[in-house]
Parts: C-alpha cells; structure tokens; sequence
C-alpha cells in the first residue's frame, strides 16, 4: 500500500467515524494544524475544526458513510480521489472528487472538494428519478412533484391532473409487478426539460418483462409539473382503462 493509499484510507475513514474521540485522532493523522478544507456546501480549518465538520454532517445526514471509488491519481504534490455516499442498503445519494495537497509528512496540507452528483435536497434531478426507480418506494414523502403536475399517459386522450392521479397508474404498475425496475438508458435535456430513455424489467405473473420507453419531463424550482411518457407495451397501455 502506497502513502497516497495511506492516508486517503484515513481521510475516508475519518469521514466515517461516528466517535468524536476516534475521529479527532483520525483528522489529526489526515490534515496539518492548519490544513483548510473546503466544498461546496461546507469548510474548516486544522484538525478539530475538521473532525467537528464531521460531525456535523453526520448529524444533519445519519446512517451515511462514504467510499473510495477507483483508484488514487498523484501528479507531484497533488493528489486525486472520487468517492461516493451511500445508506446501508448502498443506495448512492452523492459522488463527488476531492483534490488533496500532500505533504512530506504523510499528510494534507489542504483538501478541496468537489460533488460530481448529488440526490439530497427537495429538488428533482435524473439521478433521483434513477435512484428512485431503481427500488421503487411510494410510502416515502417527496417535495419533487408539483400539486397541480400533469401527467400524459399513454391510452389516455387527457392528462391526469394533482398528485394522487399522476401516481396511481404508478401504484397499480408495482401492484401487478411487484419487482418492477427501470433502468435509465439515456438522457438529454435542454432548458426545463429533460428526455429520459428507460429501460423497464419484472415480472408479470409467470412471465419476464422487459421493455423501453421515454419520458418527457419538465421542471421548474426543483418540482416536475409535467410528464409525457411514451410506451407502447401492453402492460403500461392498460393501466389507465
């Protein structure tokens, strides 16, 4: 194992640690007394400043932790890594690169973060649609879909209109297919609105399924408002008669 390897294995480590006392010793044997992280959303100096980080974000996200993703990339002092965050099913809620500068002591001097994706907050994005489709689960709350939302479906001649009408086609789908997924193939979007081809797997009855389709969504403040979908397959043009 490398000294990159090293003390990336720590820093990952102390972004894991939920013992206060243990994580210290950790960002101590990561960052110099006056190291500086900083990303996007949060900033600290020296060690216990970072470890308090930690914490914090441990606190406002629990049951997280995080992992190393490939390898580590070092050109002089300049160390790269990508990691990702995941729950303890290893659902992916976040990735990101972070860039570290290396000191002859084995530690970094700074550490500057970067998140590549990122499924947290109220706002709709194709990697949330993605995550969620991936295990669909319609008990949870979600600020993502606008009250008055439209959605076309296909065999329809009028959009379902408000919430509890754009789900319930969704709700029968996972009653008639309980291990239903979708995977999402491709995607394009431009302005507030995004193209997304999926692919479509389960079972119906006795019989595998798998079929594709594309939605048509728009969005705006972080809520879709509007849904085209376009499938022909049997099963999704019987779900609204």
């Amino acid at each position: 194992m490398t000294e990159h390897e090293i003390l990336v294995g720590r820093y990952i480590d102390a972004w894991n640690e939920t013992d206060a006392a243990r994580r210290e010793t950790l960002a101590a044997q990561v960052l110099l007394e006056n190291g500086r992280y900083l990303d996007p959303m949060m900033n600290s100096t020296g060690p216990k400043g970072f470890a308090d980080m930690i914490g914090a974000f441990q606190s406002s996200m629990p049951g997280l932790s995080f992992q190393r993703v490939g390898g580590i990339d070092a050109t002089g002092q300049t160390v790269r890594f990508s990691w990702r965050l995941i729950d303890a099913t290893g659902r992916q809620f976040a990735s990101g690169t972070d860039i570290g500068d290396f000191c002859v002591d084995g530690r970094f001097a700074s550490i500057t973060g970067f998140i590549d994706s990122a499924l947290m907050g109220r706002d709709w994005s194709v990697e949330k649609y993605a995550a969620f489709w991936a295990a669909p689960d319609f008990g949870k709350p979600t600020d993502e879909l606008a009250a008055d939302i439209e959605g076309y479906w296909p065999g329809r001649d009028a959009p379902l209109r408000g919430v509890e009408a754009y789900v319930r086609p969704l709700h029968e789908l996972l009653r008639r297919v309980p291990d239903f997924r979708l995977e999402v193939a491709d995607h394009a979007s431009r302005g507030d609105t995004v193209f997304i081809r999926w692919i479509a797997t389960g079972t119906h009855g006795d019989v595998p399924l798998r079929f594709e389709g594309v939605d048509c969504v728009r969005h705006k403040h972080g809520q879709v408002y509007e849904n085209h979908i376009f499938c022909d397959h049997p099963l999704v043009l019987s779900l609204n008669r």
